[in-house]
């Protein structure tokens, strides 16, 4: 179809590079609000937190279609061509429109996983998002992990030089401005679904994002820069938010049986965690992210 824009890149990649680049930006040396992929996790140094705010990602190769105009409006009721006639009919910014599908329910699970990411989705004491980036090109996707060297003397990227002062006043708020992070979408789940026949449009500076069940339009910053920065702030604020190991271990019991993913006997907090991080990718490709808040640290 001559407006369908296929992007040439994979979510296998988005999803390491994503995950490497806050690994990065958050390194081991970071004495508090460091953000960790708990799928990755290793020991010794690099334990997990004592108290942390759960993060859980799905991660999305972004597709694109061709804007339409008025002598181009769609005859068929295609769901892509919905999307395009919807996003005209409400004048929504989009050149290309970027859009993604759920993921069919896997062969052998219970539920979709868009359910399982709605049910995670709990703020402020967790969060679910799905993360699509805001380009369907590969070069352009990968020019995006350099940092201008200009950049980093202004300490665009604030752990660069200071990892454990993000929290401080300008330092803090510059999270938002390091490119790779503000080139990702990142988008809460809304509700519940039946199928997995449904769609998230959105435009390419990350606005403008559209739910296709009904069209509910969601008229915020979604960027994943946007996103994280709110959840560091808000677990800064408040830090009583966050959850301990034992807290997160004691709930790991019910989360297997209402996933129905089996069961996790593991009697260390630290290795059922791992476990479960490991089922959840396993079964739902979805990724869990621990952002520590350790509170031996004062302001």
């Amino acid at each position: 179809m001559a407006y369908k824009l296929d992007s040439n890149l994979s979510e296998n990649q988005i999803e390491s590079d994503v995950a490497s680049f806050l690994g990065y930006v958050t390194p081991f040396w970071s004495s508090r609000f460091r953000l960790i992929s708990v799928n990755e996790q290793s020991f010794g140094a690099d334990k997990l937190f004592n108290k942390f705010i759960p993060i859980y990602l799905q991660f999305k190769v972004s597709d694109g279609l061709k804007a339409v105009t008025r002598s181009e409006l769609p005859k068929f009721n295609f769901p892509l061509q919905r999307i395009r006639r919807y996003r005209f009919d409400n004048n929504l910014n989009g050149d290309p429109i970027l859009y993604f599908k759920l993921r069919d329910k896997a062969k052998n699970a219970e539920d979709f996983q868009h359910n399982v990411l709605y049910s995670f989705h709990k703020p402020p004491h967790q969060f679910a998002l799905y993360v699509s980036p805001l380009t369907i090109d590969i070069d352009e996707y990968s020019d995006l992990l350099k940092m201008p060297f200009f950049e980093r003397l202004i300490i665009v990227d604030p752990f660069r030089f200071h990892p454990s002062e993000i929290y401080r006043g300008a330092v803090k708020e510059s999270f938002g401005l390091i490119p790779f992070l503000r080139a990702h979408v990142s988008i809460p789940p809304v509700e519940t679904v039946t199928s997995s026949n449904h769609y998230y449009s959105f435009s390419k500076n990350g606005a403008d994002v559209v739910w296709h069940r009904g069209g509910v339009k969601q008229m915020d910053d979604f960027r994943l820069s946007t996103q994280i920065s709110r959840i560091y702030n808000l677990a800064y604020n408040n830090e009583q938010l966050a959850v301990s190991k034992q807290e997160y271990h004691s709930r790991i019991p019910k989360l297997y049986t209402d996933l129905a993913i089996g069961q996790n006997n593991e009697e260390d907090a630290e290795l059922s965690i791992l476990k479960f991080a490991s089922d959840l990718y396993e079964h739902f490709r979805i990724r869990l992210f621990f952002l520590g808040v350790n509170e031996q640290n004062s302001r």
